[in-house]
């Protein structure tokens, strides 16, 4: 047998719910082999003829991912992982369901990958409805996961231009999150009124983790106006119109607490 087509077939075997039901079905007949390639006939024979023990580790294999999910969203969204548990969603019924959906696809040491596309998941089901502030928080959480990858790709400081850094990102909620982010114990239990707030997520420094911050709507349109690096004239004419020569000392001490939380450059 050759070596790369018997590893590609068992990795295949963990994934493929049709295969395995296949095999546990025939408990080491052969009849269902016949509508395989010769080559894979003779590796899944193989297998066959030990199934108990390929069940075994199929099923510990799906386990470990059924953990993982749970896992990545205790990484990457903590908050919202807490505000599940609090409504008692059925977290191992939901893993497994996004599992399937991507067909037990194993991610690995890419936590933050698997949060994300688990928080793209969970947004969508219908179990959730009837909760449109848990649904912002997870909108929040995606951000501070889109915050860690997008570390991988530094931005390059050019001089004399006000700037983004890696360490920030912008959320803007329906709901009043300050409400949850204050009170751990009330996600899930409470239910934030409707209000739009500004949420900074930003990194203190590289070896932190993320801390969360209202800013008001004019510090946040000033770092929407940071979207490309700007010259002090360039940004005040985005900010006041094309005739504006200064900013004021309002959008000074704004940039210059945005800079204080690292979500901005200031020019060198």
């Amino acid at each position: 047998m050759d070596a790369e087509q018997v590893w590609k077939l068992w990795r295949r075997l963990l994934r493929d719910e049709t295969l395995q039901q296949q095999l546990y079905e025939a408990q080491g007949a052969v009849q269902w082999l016949q509508n395989f390639p010769d080559d894979e006939r003779a590796i899944l024979h193989a297998y066959a003829s030990q199934f108990e023990r390929v069940k075994w580790f199929v099923e510990n294999y799906q386990f470990r991912l059924v953990n993982s999910f749970i896992n990545a969203l205790e990484t990457g969204a903590p908050l919202t992982l807490r505000a599940l548990l609090n409504i008692g969603l059925d977290l191992p019924a939901l893993s497994k369901a996004f599992l399937r959906q991507q067909e037990w696809f194993d991610y690995g040491p890419r936590v933050y990958s698997y949060c994300d596309a688990a928080l793209g998941f969970v947004l969508e089901r219908p179990e959730l409805a009837d909760y449109p502030q848990i649904r912002d928080l997870m909108g929040l959480e995606r951000e501070c996961v889109r915050l860690y990858t997008g570390l991988v790709e530094a931005r390059t400081a050019v001089p004399g231009h006000y700037q983004r850094t890696d360490g920030a990102r912008i959320y803007q909620s329906r709901y009043a999150l300050s409400q949850w982010l204050r009170d751990k114990n009330l996600l899930g239990r409470s239910s934030p009124e409707e209000a739009r707030q500004y949420i900074l997520v930003y990194l203190p420094d590289p070896e932190a983790r993320h801390k969360f911050t209202l800013i008001s709507p004019r510090a946040a349109h000033l770092y929407e106006c940071l979207e490309q690096p700007q010259s002090l004239v360039s940004l005040t004419q985005r900010l006041n119109g094309a005739a504006a020569t200064q900013p004021s000392d309002e959008d000074m001490a704004l940039l210059g607490k945005l800079h204080q939380l690292n979500a901005i450059r200031m020019p060198v």
